[in-house]
């Protein structure tokens, strides 16, 4: 039970690769989330309801491999980014620019962590795993759609 745990938490693995798994996790988000909204015409109420469905059961299963490994934050899940730069690219202009802008901003407050992201790693378990990506994710959303509403 656990190895598929941590197979959904890592996204097939992807942040067991070596070097920098919130970025991977972050980059492999970009084509679910462009692909998925073509599947489903942009239709944003599903969307969502994707996204929290994946937010809770990253929580849940965030604690669980967390606990199993003894780690805190382990680095290999990465379920977070998944969910965080998704919010980040929900209903943008399909345009490369926004995509590579929301990916690099997520990125940034992601690492920075200014303010409540960074106090939200503090609540428990896979709560504070997943929160802060979910606050880093709204920051870059509202900034996006800000600078597309302004262009």
């Amino acid at each position: 039970m656990i190895q598929a745990l941590r197979v959904f938490t890592s996204i097939g693995y992807v942040g067991r690769i070596p070097g920098a798994p919130g970025t991977y996790g972050s980059l492999i988000t970009l084509p679910i989330a462009f692909l998925w909204g073509r599947l489903v015409s942009d239709n944003l109420f599903v969307t969502l309801s994707i996204i929290i469905i994946i937010a809770v059961l990253g929580t849940l299963a965030s604690s669980r491999v967390a606990k199993s490994l003894g780690v805190e934050d382990p680095g290999e899940i990465v379920i977070d980014e998944l969910v965080g730069q998704w919010i980040a690219v929900l209903a943008i202009p399909n345009h490369w620019g926004y995509w590579l802008a929301a990916f690099f901003l997520f990125r940034v407050f992601d690492i920075w962590k200014p303010g409540l992201i960074d106090k939200s790693q503090n609540l428990p378990n896979g709560l504070g795993i997943m929160m802060d990506d979910i606050l880093a994710g709204l920051l870059a959303f509202i900034l996006i759609q800000g600078a597309a509403a302004l262009l």
